[in-house]
């Protein structure tokens, strides 16, 4: 039996027409700029056929490239960092991106890297957030895919005897509260356009093995939690809601250092920073993870090929949460 075709309108079939009228046309608006570059035909990623001797009958080859071209994506924090990888990877696959982020030189040059609209955004203002994603729609047509990213870290962590109100709630109004904003502005758009979409949340490894510290490993357990809660109230309308969850990602300029399992590591007395140095030290994958690498994990879930996958928190660790 031949599968069934994709219905009109499916998230696995439907071209977003109006998006194409729009980028046809050139239409831009003071909110959202081009990069000055043209941008080349996407060299799309392909899933590899698998090597079997019994692939006779039709429709068994699960093969498919992943192919987002006509779908509208929002990336949120992707001036830099894992963002800019997942940023990267959408656009290679077809899609149109609009890069955002707080600091809007970063955005920018992103999104001139990579042929892409530019739209600065502090996601911790929910009109801001909510007058962007208007925005997206009217520019381009529509909203598929949502990628909450933004996220802060290093600097309002540590032991809990040292984070200060002022800390813990800059880093929530961020990790949670934008998050948060972000998929109700576009459940909106998405639920009245009614053709279903993606909204991915990058949590991470610590929403379940902490080590960061209260202030970060609890925002993004929360993180987790309002991912699997809202997959189960959308997930009949055809909106799938997932987290990916990054562990050690190089994001420094030049090449990471070496994982050595058997190194001593110099200790520093922060009972945190020494427990992850090693762990790190033990990733089974002996190295850290690239952006790109999460940016495939990300493209992944947007594809036709997660039409039935929902509510899922997909680690892209290296093997990091076996230890």
């Amino acid at each position: 039996m031949s599968a069934p075709r994709a219905r009109s309108g499916s998230w696995a079939a439907r071209t977003s027409t109006a998006s194409s009228g729009a980028r046809a046309s050139g239409r831009s608006s003071s909110a959202i700029s081009r990069g000055n570059g043209r941008k080349s035909a996407p060299s799309r990623r392909r899933i590899r056929r698998p090597r079997t001797a019994n692939r006779t009958a039709k429709g068994t080859d699960m093969a498919k490239e992943i192919d987002l071209q006509g779908k509208v994506a929002l990336v949120t924090g992707s001036g830099q960092g894992i963002g800019k990888g997942i940023a990267t990877v959408l656009s290679e696959c077809g899609a149109t991106v609009v890069v955002s982020d707080l600091n809007p030189d970063t955005t920018a040059a992103t999104a001139a890297e990579l042929g892409a609209a530019a739209l600065p955004l502090d996601v911790t203002d929910q009109d801001a957030f909510d007058a962007a994603i208007d925005q997206i729609v009217a520019d381009h047509g529509s909203l598929d895919i949502l990628v909450n990213n933004a996220g802060v870290y290093r600097e309002y962590g540590g032991g809990i005897a040292d984070i200060t109100p002022e800390m813990w709630r800059i880093l929530w109004s961020v990790n949670v509260d934008g998050v948060f904003y972000g998929c109700q502005a576009a459940a909106r758009v998405m639920l009245a356009a009614g053709n279903g979409g993606r909204i991915v949340n990058i949590a991470s490894t610590q929403a379940v093995s902490p080590g960061v510290g209260v202030t970060y490993d609890g925002s993004k357990a929360a993180v987790l939690q309002i991912t699997r809660a809202l997959a189960l109230e959308l997930g009949r309308t055809g909106i799938t809601v997932n987290a990916v969850a990054p562990g050690a990602t190089w994001v420094n300029p030049g090449d990471p250092p070496p994982l050595d399992p058997n190194a001593t590591i110099q200790l520093t007395g922060n009972g945190l920073a020494d427990a992850v140095a090693n762990r790190i030290a033990r990733i089974p994958a002996g190295r850290w993870a690239k952006p790109e690498e999460i940016g495939n994990a990300v493209a992944f879930v947007c594809s036709p090929l997660a039409d039935y996958i929902n509510g899922i928190y997909l680690n892209v660790d290296g093997g990091w949460l076996t230890e």
